[in-house]
């Protein structure tokens, strides 16, 4: 009987360690991102409040965002057209694919 407990008890953490690995592993568009591979630097930054913000070195602009894990839709202010783009994640990197498929890389800045 302890045996099959402590077999019970084992298989149990295992779960509960591949589950904590499998979460902490998920990637998050949350921060603030720095464009790479472009001769004009500029960020993009995403707020948990579903709130970013487009900031070159002489304007910001802000928006809204929506994100379901593959593409995102944003709402820049006094706009009302929707810009959706499709990302993934290589790595560390952010890459943001416009309606062309032209992709716009990005590190987090920490």
């Amino acid at each position: 009987m302890k045996k099959k407990l402590l077999i019970a008890l084992l298989l149990a953490l295992l779960i509960l360690i591949i589950l904590l690995i499998t979460l902490g592993n998920k990637k998050s568009i949350i921060g603030k991102w720095k464009s790479i591979d472009t001769e004009n630097e500029y960020y993009y930054i995403f707020n948990e409040d579903n709130t970013c913000s487009y900031e070159m070195k002489v304007a910001r602009l802000d928006c809204t965002y929506e994100d379901d894990g593959k593409k995102i839709t944003i709402i820049y202010d006094g706009s009302t057209k929707n810009n959706i783009f499709e990302y993934e994640f290589k790595n560390s990197t952010l890459i943001i694919k416009d309606v062309t498929n032209k992709e716009y890389k990005f590190i987090k800045e920490k």
